[in-house]
C-alpha cells in the first residue's frame, strides 16, 4: 500500500478546472408600452482565456418586438451569433434589450454560449410589457374617505409632533408627505 502512495505522489494529477462562470442564467425584465426598451444583464466571468461562440437558440416574442445582444461588444437588431476571444480574469457585459415597439405581451430570448468547443451554457431572458395606466383610473380612489393609520418621521418612527415633515400611511395604501405648522 505504501509503495502505491508514494507512486501517486511522483505523477502529477491531471484536472481541468472550469475556465469561467455566468453570474446569472435566468434574467427577468418588466415594462410597459411606453418603454422604448428594457433589458437587464449579467456577467461572464473568466479565470483563463476563453474561445466563446454565442447562437440564440430560443427567440419567442411577440410580432412587433425586436431585441439586440450585448456581450463582449453590442450588436445591432437582427445579429443572432457571434464569437470572440475573452482573456483570463474578466468580467464580461452580458445583455439582452428588448424593444416592444409599444406592443403588449412577454418574451423569451435563450442563448447557448459555447466556451472552448468544450462548455455549453444557456441563458434566458424573459421581458413582460404591459399597458400604460391611465390617469383616469386614479378617480376610483376616494380620498375623502380614507383615515391614517400610522404617523411616521423622515426617520421612520411614528410620531404625532408637529413643524417636521411627516408621512401619513392611509388604510387605503396611499401615504401622504405633509408638514403642520403650529
Amino acid at each position: 500500500m505504501k509503495k502505491i502512495l508514494i507512486l501517486l505522489l511522483f505523477f502529477p494529477i491531471i484536472g481541468f478546472g472550469q475556465t469561467h462562470s455566468i453570474d446569472q442564467h435566468n434574467l427577468q425584465m418588466d415594462g410597459n408600452t411606453n418603454d422604448p426598451d428594457i433589458s437587464v444583464n449579467t456577467y461572464y466571468n473568466t479565470s483563463d482565456t476563453s474561445s466563446i461562440s454565442w447562437n440564440i437558440i430560443k427567440d419567442s416574442l411577440p410580432s412587433q418586438w425586436d431585441f439586440s445582444i450585448c456581450f463582449p461588444n453590442c450588436y445591432p437588431v437582427g445579429i443572432v451569433n457571434s464569437q470572440n476571444l475573452i482573456y483570463p480574469n474578466e468580467q464580461v457585459y452580458l445583455n439582452c434589450h428588448m424593444y416592444p415597439n409599444g406592443q403588449t405581451g412577454s418574451g423569451i430570448i435563450q442563448m447557448e454560449i459555447t466556451t472552448n468547443n468544450l462548455y455549453k451554457d444557456t441563458v434566458t431572458w424573459m421581458g413582460s410589457i404591459s399597458s400604460i395606466s391611465s390617469i383616469d383610473q386614479l378617480n376610483f380612489i376616494d380620498f375623502d374617505n380614507r383615515q391614517p393609520i400610522k404617523i411616521i418621521d423622515i426617520f421612520g418612527r411614528q410620531t404625532n409632533q408637529t413643524n417636521q415633515p411627516l408621512f401619513y400611511i392611509y388604510d387605503d395604501g396611499t401615504v401622504e408627505k405633509k408638514m403642520i405648522l403650529e
